[in-house]
């Protein structure tokens, strides 16, 4: 299935910019300021860190023709048993190694 290109990762938002009238679901700080204009200095920003901070209903929002999809690639060197070991097992201190390795500190500001 993973060799063949039919497993893929959900991409799920990195904000939430809303108002009364309108909500916008953000995947980059880019889409969040294009919102943020469109919306006004006044639009509530939610930022979410992980899946679990995202209700059923609202999580049904993103669900659909729209959805972003990224295709579970494999190499030459990685194994299907490395992989789902490394994103579906125990190994909670190797993900949050993996986490800070990899973070990126961005200022979080709204502007006008």
């Amino acid at each position: 299935m993973i060799r063949q290109g039919h497993l893929f990762v959900l991409q799920t938002p990195l904000f939430r910019v809303r108002n009364k009238k309108e909500t916008h679901y953000c995947y980059s700080e880019e889409e969040r300021k294009r919102a943020i204009k469109k919306l006004g200095a006044t639009a509530e920003i939610t930022r979410f860190k992980g899946l679990g901070e995202i209700s059923a209903d609202e999580f049904r929002e993103f669900i659909g023709e729209d959805m972003r999809l990224e295709t579970v690639r494999l190499t030459r060197d990685d194994t299907i048993h490395e992989m789902l070991t490394f994103y579906m097992g125990t190994n909670t201190p190797e993900r949050r190694d993996f986490v800070i390795e990899n973070l990126r500190i961005e200022a979080d500001y709204v502007e006008n």
